[in-house]
């Protein structure tokens, strides 16, 4: 049995980030604030950029967008009813592949303070009575190009109706590396000192079920002769190395001066789904078949291939107790006949 420590996103109520600034437009670290109606999200292979998640709100809202991240994170600024009509509708847009985690909020009572709209200066609170409990969850959705999205709110009913209010929205991709070019340089090189081989790399992104644990990639493997020079190259000393030249993928058994193709490795867990289930999901979408043991399926006409075995972890839990849970191994490869 595995043992891991997993932070959940749960949401860190929104009603708190309300009272940390005198002025509800103040950015929060490590953020620029937006107004848009519109959620992007831009991926970089390692050679192109393409835009490939875009959702759009019936109007413009404030949002915090992370520096780095690019994450979005939510605060009482905008109307809490019209932000709240847009994201469940969000989530029927997306209802086929959502897994939700859902934890009773025991800090607020039978009213919240939610924002009708704020001003420069005032959050514009208004009491807003609840109907029963208030929940706190994760929702974490599979998009069919690969991408994954975990959002996070908080919702409760008033006066019969659903009220969700958002906190933090994630868009994230989990990609396999491949390498398309290895350059053989001389001693002395915008590098290393010695002889070396610098190998480039594309990458591509891998659908995975909705709630997934990962495992780290062997693309982030090291050994003491190799350098990391980012997410797309990596660099080897190579004292064997006579001759400075170029090589590519070998496409054929005549071609000399190429390489076999190496891709890496990804590996993880998924929650709350069977093997059938798993090899459903990626069947329905993408299509696939069996060879031996493994399923094979197919995104943008390259074929991976997928190991899938149950086992048993034991997750620490940063806010409450450990528990011991059933989940589905996957190792994920790109498959070559």
């Amino acid at each position: 049995m595995k043992k891991i420590i997993l932070l959940i996103l749960v949401s860190v109520s929104i009603f708190i980030l309300s009272s940390c600034s005198q002025n509800p437009y103040s950015a929060l670290p490590e953020t620029e604030i937006v107004l848009s109606d519109t959620l992007l999200f831009d991926y970089y292979n390692g050679r192109t950029t393409s835009q490939l998640f875009e959702y759009t709100f019936s109007k413009e809202y404030y949002f915090f967008i992370g520096l780095i991240d690019r994450n979005y994170t939510f605060t009482s600024i905008n109307n809490y009813q019209e932000i709240s009509d847009e994201f469940i509708a969000f989530l029927e847009y997306y209802e086929d592949y959502i897994v939700y985690d859902k934890y009773r909020n025991e800090v607020y009572g039978d009213e919240l303070r939610l924002s009708l709209g704020a001003t420069d200066s005032n959050f514009n609170l208004s009491k807003i009575s609840v109907d029963g409990y208030i929940y706190d969850v994760d929702a974490f959705i599979a998009i069919e190009n690969g991408l994954r999205i975990i959002f996070s709110y908080t919702e409760f009913y008033h006066d019969g109706d659903l009220i969700i209010i958002p906190y933090y929205l994630s868009i994230i991709s989990y990609d396999i590396h491949e390498a398309y070019l290895k350059e053989y340089l001389p001693a002395d090189n915008d590098y290393v000192s010695e002889q070396a081989i610098l190998t480039k790399y594309i990458t591509h992104i891998i659908p995975l079920p909705p709630k997934v644990g990962m495992w780290p990639s062997t693309y982030s493997e090291k050994d003491d002769d190799l350098k990391d020079l980012g997410y797309y190259m990596r660099i080897i000393e190579d004292t064997e190395n006579n001759t400075a030249h170029t090589e590519e993928v070998c496409t054929d058994l005549l071609t000399e001066n190429c390489f076999e193709p190496e891709f890496s490795v990804i590996s993880g867990f998924v929650y709350e789904y069977t093997i059938a289930q798993i090899v459903a999901f990626y069947e329905l979408n993408y299509g696939g078949r069996y060879d031996g043991n493994n399923f094979i399926f197919f995104v943008d006409e390259k074929s991976y291939k997928i190991s899938l075995a149950q086992t048993t972890i034991e997750i620490d839990y940063a806010d409450r107790e450990a528990t011991t849970e059933d989940v589905i191994t996957f190792e994920i490869t790109k498959y070559t006949d």
